[in-house]
């Protein structure tokens, strides 16, 4: 059959691992996969074989499906885990399951281990086609890599080759009972849509067409291996990422910032909507702030840099805390720790984000508007608006790693004594 001789090319890469890992959803494609890496073991000498299942809990019978893969590895003699996600129905919950799979898988993967997807050829021809639409470079159109490193282990995809048709194939010659998930067949979504009506179009015209993309994209993805790296990221003093400009032309600055984020791994923007942030990053005012927002991450040029944020963060925000205990939430996270002159512990504190019109004065310097002081420590714009400050009572004693209110009325400072410190709201991109 087909699956055997693609897993054998694959063959030294199976035998030298420490452990395969199968990520196992029930589906035509995991289970055959499965059930071939098992054969496959029966006729060469492979190291243990384990299958994973995520339980995303977004349809009603997400327990049943995992409670039929642990039967299935159970038949197939080998070990199985389930881990449960938690995914918000309401915000892009596909791209949210996406990267809850890979984290949970990621988390499994020693020094040696391989895991094992299902991805398979109609799969990339579906990736390219979609990507096509949205007008991806040749980074994009090279599709689903067929092996990446994956934290400390290795990610093979060894059925890239093998159509559909192939693996429904498999399952049915060894009379596999997969798991049908009738959400595929709603044509809302653009993946189905594309795999329902578009392609079987396609196909009764040019039969031959998945080798086409195929090769396409593997083409472009030796072109993208040549694309000049002009992109260097950076941080600010609060950690955050940022590209700094240093290109003369609007053009010049799409490809920085394309191949910036996928350098970061960020899902990538629009090409017109990158096209137009560029373009506006090397024409607006300096005191101008053009931004992108792209699903969870915002682009924001600042000064002579391009930085990047969580698209959703907290700027409202009251929270009770004693001096020394530590908090944390879409606004960032806050701390304390000892200095010369400081807080007493224990003391019982307002952290909140900033207000319009608020002014203080810190140590001996004259009175400022908290956004003067903000700005003057660095602080970005965008930052500003979820930038804590510490309240006892009606007043302002602390803005963290900025200053403290020497003459609060509410209380006095001490030698050894705590200040806060902030670190700001980040977002970071799965491989």
């Amino acid at each position: 059959m087909a699956l055997l001789p693609a897993l054998i090319t694959q063959i030294d890469s199976l035998q030298t691992a420490s452990r395969i890992f199968v990520g196992f959803s029930g589906g035509a494609d995991s289970h055959s996969l499965l059930h071939a890496v098992v054969e496959l073991s029966r006729r060469q000498a492979l190291p243990p074989i384990i299958a994973l299942h995520i339980n995303h809990g977004l349809h009603e019978d997400a327990n049943a499906w995992a409670a039929h893969c642990a039967v299935v590895a159970s038949e197939l003699g080998v070990e199985f885990h389930e881990r449960v996600v938690s995914v918000d129905a309401g915000a892009s919950p596909e791209a949210q399951a996406r990267d809850a799979r890979y984290t949970v898988l990621e988390s499994f993967l020693s020094d040696g281990d391989v895991l094992l997807l299902g991805h398979h050829l109609d799969d990339q021809v579906e990736t390219v086609l979609f990507r096509l639409i949205r007008g991806a470079g040749p980074s994009g159109l090279a599709g689903i890599p067929e092996q990446r490193p994956l934290g400390r282990g290795l990610l093979v995809r060894p059925l890239l080759g093998i159509t559909r048709g192939q693996i429904e194939n498999y399952a049915g010659s060894h009379q596999l009972a997969y798991l049908n998930d009738g959400s595929n067949d709603d044509t809302r979504y653009d993946r189905n849509f594309l795999r329902h009506e578009v392609l079987p179009l396609i196909e009764s015209r040019w039969p031959g067409y998945r080798s086409g993309f195929a090769r396409s994209a593997a083409l472009s993805g030796e072109h993208a291996a040549l694309e000049p790296i002009i992109h260097q990221t950076e941080y600010t003093r609060f950690g955050g990422p940022y590209l700094p400009i240093d290109v003369r032309d609007a053009k010049s600055m799409h490809r920085a910032l394309h191949g910036w984020l996928k350098e970061l791994n960020a899902p990538l923007p629009e090409f017109v909507a990158l096209e137009e942030f560029a373009r506006q990053c090397m024409q607006a005012q300096g005191d101008k702030l053009p931004e992108l927002k792209v699903g969870d991450y915002l682009l924001q040029r600042w000064r002579q840099g391009v930085h990047l944020y969580p698209a959703d963060i907290d700027r409202d925000f009251d929270i009770s805390c004693e001096v020394g205990g530590a908090l944390s939430g879409t606004w960032g996270s806050m701390a304390w720790q000892e200095a010369d002159l400081g807080l007493p512990a224990g003391v019982s504190t307002q952290v909140r984000a900033p207000r319009p019109g608020e002014a203080v004065s810190l140590g001996r310097r004259p009175r400022r508007s908290l956004g003067q002081w903000l700005q003057e420590a660095g602080v970005p714009p965008y930052l500003r608006g979820c930038y804590p400050v510490v309240q006892v009572g009606n007043e302002i004693i602390a803005i963290p790693d900025v200053g403290l209110v020497s003459d609060c009325s509410n209380l006095s400072l001490c030698k050894g004594g705590l200040v806060p410190v902030w670190t700001p709201p980040k977002i970071a991109f799965l491989n």
